[in-house]
């Protein structure tokens, strides 16, 4: 019984055995073949994971080979059973040998199918404006093209920055009243293109009354600065709406923003304008409710800050600094003078726009002359005219090296320091205290003579190769020691504008300072030779343009036009002083624009 025991127990182990070694035979075929398996999907995988498209696929005696944008993958033909190309929705659909499946992003024919919807004017603000959802096939960009309706030169083409496979388009750049032709381009992560697909926009006509006039004198495109010139116009006066557009280079009208229509901006009053920000929005100051405001380039209210709660009204300007926070040229509700009167447009304040904080005050009294300014006239009108209360009028404010640099109507230009330390003043000596002389610069001409004559000193006269800024605006910092600024011309050499038979002009002027010499060189200017055809007392500006290094000059208020006044935008060579571009603009009110910049239309995060 033992023994028979034995040889059942041996036998029934052998047979054990056996089953053991055909289970792990199996197991190990199966695993082996859905690690191959696993292996040809997962290679697939990522390339899709990564956004590349499929280009095609080949079949060699033992494999298949995918080619892809950037290089190929091998996978054995026992591990794919079916693969299903659908090249008119970008795609091929592959099932595994294990029954899993992949659906692999592929070049296909037309890309028509990506467009979801188009929504003109989507914000309600910006009819030549509008949203394209788009679904694309994998990850990638897409580039915008809105075809010119005259050839090329009208083209406005934008690579925009998502790139996720359902993406909400902006185009911009629209014309009124016009069939829009556009391509949508698909592209890789890098901007290669793919495919493309062209979709019809069609606008209506634009019925705005009052809306200014404009003429386009001159164009060489080819010499000139890339862009477009957006235009900030405050509307039919300094109390209606501002109404900011956009001309391009063929003097046609491609953006504007209808802010009547919106209920949180109908009563901007903007001043200055629209500044665009480093993260592509724009900001302005609202005088009609002190406060700031940024908006996108639909004329969305993105945020805004009160400025009435801390204290303060906006007045002109407000410029992005370097370090991202906001330089604002604002009037203090509590600044008093001496006699208790309120002073007004005298205050210049850093704001952080993340905690809304307050960062730096600097008072201009405490930096300069309150009793130095110019009785009444009796010509002059109040509007324009220096008061004790309005002593300074600081219109601009701009960032030089490490300081600030601040134009004032009545007192010239100061540069100073972060403490609130005047470094050197640009301005006719005239009237001014014993006190302030050590920081005013002497005038060296154009030729490099050193001005000598009392009445050029103190802007009585001008001389050949020098004159002071009167009432400027826009200062640019070029360099430490180069500067541009816009001088208006304002009361030049003490003579009041409104005086009959007055002859007068605005120019765009460079100067260069040696601050250790006390000295400020004019090195050249633009402007007189243009007198009253661009002449503006108030307003205007420069731009330095850096693609080319030509200067935009622009009078914006008063500017005798073909057909009545407005301003005119002039773009020039300052080697050669050419004029390259030149747009008059002409309004029922004749204030045409507070500031005109040219920008690329597309901020570049777009």
């Amino acid at each position: 019984m033992i023994a028979t025991r034995k040889i059942g127990s041996t036998f029934a182990d052998l047979l054990l055995y056996a089953a053991t070694l055909l289970f792990l035979f199996v197991s190990c075929k199966k695993n082996r073949e859905t690690a191959v398996e696993s292996t040809a999907k997962l290679s697939l995988d990522v390339k899709v994971k990564d956004g590349e498209l499929l280009l095609d696929v080949t079949k060699k005696m033992d494999e298949y080979i995918f080619n892809f944008e950037k290089g190929s993958v091998n996978i054995p033909l026992a591990d794919i059973s079916k693969i299903e190309p659908e090249l008119a929705r970008w795609r091929t659909n592959l099932t595994f040998s294990d029954g899993t499946k992949l659906v692999v992003p592929t070049k296909g024919t037309t890309l028509d199918y990506i467009v979801e919807k188009i929504k003109l004017n989507p914000s309600g603000y910006n009819p030549l404006a509008a949203m394209v959802d788009v679904w694309l096939p994998t990850y990638g960009r897409v580039k915008v093209t809105v075809h010119g309706k005259n050839g090329s030169a009208g083209t406005i083409t934008h690579l925009c920055h998502d790139n996720i496979p359902r993406q909400r388009v902006p185009v911009l750049g629209l014309y009124a009243d016009h069939d829009n032709l556009v391509d949508l381009t698909f592209t890789d992560m890098e901007g290669n293109e793919r495919g493309s697909t062209r979709i019809h926009i069609r606008t209506q006509a634009l019925s705005l009354p009052d809306f200014p006039k404009w003429k386009l004198l001159k164009a060489q495109v080819d010499k000139m600065e890339p862009g477009v010139n957006l235009v900030h116009y405050p509307g039919r006066s300094e109390a209606d709406v501002s109404l900011p557009y956009i001309i391009d280079q063929e003097g046609e009208l491609r953006w504007l923003l209808l802010l009547k229509s919106s209920p949180e901006l109908q009563r901007l009053s903007y001043s200055i304008g629209l500044k665009r920000t480093k993260s592509g929005t724009f900001i302005a100051g609202d005088q009609s409710q002190q406060r700031v405001v940024e908006i996108d380039m639909f004329g969305n209210l993105k945020r805004e800050w009160d400025l009435a709660k801390s204290g303060f009204g906006f007045h002109h300007e407000i410029t992005e600094a370097t370090n991202g926070n906001f330089l604002i040229t604002v009037t203090k509700t509590a600044a008093r003078l001496v006699n208790g009167e309120p002073r007004i447009n005298d205050f210049i304040i850093e704001l952080n726009p993340q905690t809304g904080s307050l960062v730096n005050e600097w008072d201009l009294a405490a930096q300069l002359d309150t009793t130095r300014y110019v009785k009444p006239d009796g010509i002059t009108p109040p509007a324009f005219s220096q008061t004790p209360n309005n002593w300074a009028h600081n219109n601009s404010i701009a960032e030089i090296g490490n300081d600030l640099l601040a134009t004032l109507r009545y007192q010239g230009i100061v540069r100073f320091s972060h403490s609130g330390q005047p470094q050197w003043m640009i301005s006719p000596h005239k009237f001014w205290g014993a006190s302030y002389r050590s920081l005013l610069l002497k005038p060296i001409t154009e030729d490099g003579m050193v001005v000598t004559d009392p009445a050029v000193v103190n802007g009585d006269a001008a001389t050949v190769g020098f004159d002071w800024p009167w009432g400027p605006h826009t200062p640019v910092a070029l360099a430490e020691d180069r500067i541009l600024v816009f001088d208006n011309g304002y009361n030049r050499n003490w003579v009041p504008n409104f005086g009959s038979a007055v002859k007068n002009y605005s120019r765009v002027v460079e100067y260069r300072i040696d601050a250790a010499k006390k000295t400020v060189q004019q090195l050249w200017s633009y402007g007189k030779e243009r007198g009253e055809g661009a002449f503006s007392q108030a307003l205007s500006g420069v731009q330095y343009l850096t693609q080319t290094g030509n200067i935009l000059f622009f009078p914006g208020m008063g500017v005798k036009t073909s057909t009545g006044t407005g301003g005119r935008v002039i773009e020039i060579d300052p080697k050669t002083k050419e004029v390259l571009f030149e747009l008059e603009i002409t309004t029922g009110s004749g204030t045409a624009f507070h500031r005109v910049t040219r920008i690329p239309l597309y901020p570049a995060n777009l």
